[in-house]
């Protein structure tokens, strides 16, 4: 049973991710608004990404709903992408140094949602809550 101060946690995170999932919409919208001014050779993948990484915000919800049931796998699945995306932020960053800064603003602000999510997650009282289980003979 998950105890009432990671309950707690667990909906903070609740709340960051829904965060996410409205930052993201915005990241969506505004990339409809100035696709233009995007390299023409990227319009695709970047014109989509805030699509995807908001239904990716869902999925950081589902993972957190698991995570309330006292699931080990949706506390590690969690803890691997919190960890993983703002790392593949700052890589996108850096590898496509021509795209314009409000795209730049919009993969940052992810990121630092997935930091605040990370430090949460990877607290010793949550992860204490999800403990691996014993190898069964």
């Amino acid at each position: 049973m998950i105890n009432q101060h990671v309950q707690q946690n667990i909906n903070r995170m609740k709340r960051i991710s829904r965060l996410f999932i409205l930052w993201n919409l915005l990241f969506f919208t505004v990339s409809l608004l100035v696709r233009h001014s995007i390299a023409s050779d990227v319009v695709g993948s970047v014109f989509l990404r805030g699509g995807f990484y908001a239904a990716g915000g869902l999925i950081l919800l589902y993972l957190l709903n698991d995570m309330a049931k006292g699931k080990r796998s949706g506390w590690l699945r969690l803890s691997i992408i919190s960890v993983l995306a703002p790392l593949g932020v700052v890589a996108f960053i850096v590898f496509t140094p021509h795209l314009p800064i409000w795209f730049d603003i919009g993969q940052i602000g992810s990121g630092l949602l997935c930091i605040a999510i990370a430090s949460i997650v990877l607290q010793k009282d949550v992860r204490s809550q999800f403990p691996k289980q014993p190898a069964k003979a």
